[in-house]
């Protein structure tokens, strides 16, 4: 997957001090979705975010916190509940203290400021060489606080840089794993909604057709029935790495749920599709998988598979749908079949 956040600690840091900078001139509290949109935005990391942010501060628009939840949620939020709401947490442990070191250095130079202006009445009613020194003294004392206090928040920002470079790498980790189908390392349903996104919005890819095919084991439950579980996931695995193997570029392999898998082939006409669905169904048909328990090789097992394409900016659903309604009717013809779908099989009942 790709990680936006690759900027080097002192890239970071200096992020770190604009956001400081920005997010004081505008109502929305301190929180963690809050600084995420001025991270994204600052670090140049996300177009769609920088487009929305660029038209609200072009406008005087004072960013609320419904307007950073909602840029948030709109273009940055893709984790799990549990792994946003522990971002949010540690997020907001950092912000606080933050702000309270910030606070207590705004405060120290209020005091400095007002000990200056007394000092300067002073000298101008009574120049006298002693009060002078003594007042040179008592300057000197709250420049010491002055650079004490200034040295605090340095060293505070400093470890603040490390902690959020850990909540970056925490926060993408969590994103790739929402994307991520746990059995196989293939994309997951909504793995394979981001990527479809992502294709869609590349400059090289516009007017071009895209592929899908959608596969399924054929007859796992025997295989489960006959082997056990443990069996049935390695089955799986293996289809896994036959179609990752076959795959290139930007090509990418989805298991959407049991025994199905998808694959996107982008700037792949259908007769193109096809040549690659039949080199991945005849290798798995000549394919073996160990019984470990066993040490018995288990071979024959078969896929059936549908195509169907569409223009990569069309509806992609409905694409894979029709490829769905192709797998289908491979099934009905008596599996280890790769067809392609046509308008003659709109009417087809899948029940």
């Amino acid at each position: 997957m790709e990680n936006g956040y690759s900027q080097s600690k002192e890239e970071s840091a200096e992020i770190l001090r604009l956001i400081l900078q920005k997010m004081v001139k505008h109502p929305a509290a301190f929180t963690p979705p809050t600084y995420a949109v001025w991270y994204e935005f600052l670090a140049g990391i996300n177009p769609r975010l920088n487009e929305e942010m660029s038209k609200l501060l072009d406008a005087d628009e004072p960013l609320s916190n419904e307007t950073t939840q909602h840029l948030f949620d709109r273009y940055i939020s893709e984790i799990n509940p549990e792994a946003q709401n522990k971002f949010r947490q540690n997020m907001q442990k950092l912000l606080d203290g933050l702000a309270s070191q910030a606070n207590s250095t705004s405060e120290d130079t209020r005091r400095f400021n007002t000990d200056l202006d007394k000092f300067g009445t002073t000298l101008n009613n009574d120049p006298a060489t002693p009060l002078v020194h003594q007042l040179v003294g008592a300057i000197m004392q709250g420049t010491e606080l002055m650079q004490s206090s200034v040295s605090a928040l340095q060293d505070k920002l400093l470890e603040s840089k490390s902690k959020v470079e850990k909540l970056q790498q925490e926060l993408q980790n969590a994103r790739s794993e929402a994307l991520i189908d746990p059995l196989t390392k293939a994309l997951n349903r909504r793995g394979l909604d981001v990527q479809m996104k992502k294709l869609v919005a590349k400059p090289e890819f516009q007017g071009k057709r895209i592929s899908f095919l959608m596969l399924d084991i054929d007859f796992f439950k025997k295989i489960n029935d006959n082997y056990g579980h443990m069996f049935g996931d390695r089955v799986i695995c293996g289809i896994t790495a036959a179609l990752t193997a076959q795959v290139k570029g930007r090509d990418s392999v989805a298991r959407l749920g049991g025994e199905e898998f998808a694959v996107v082939l982008p700037n792949t006409l259908t007769q193109g599709a096809f040549t690659l669905a039949e080199q991945i169904r005849k290798s798995i048909e000549q394919a073996k998988i160990r019984r470990s328990a066993k040490h018995e090789d288990v071979g024959g097992i078969t896929v059936s598979i549908g195509i169907a394409d569409c223009e990569i900016t069309g509806n992609w659903q409905d694409a894979l749908s029709r490829a769905d309604t192709a797998l289908y009717v491979s099934k009905k013809m008596g599996r280890n079949k790769t067809t392609v779908y046509d308008s003659s099989m709109e009417k087809i009942d899948h029940n």
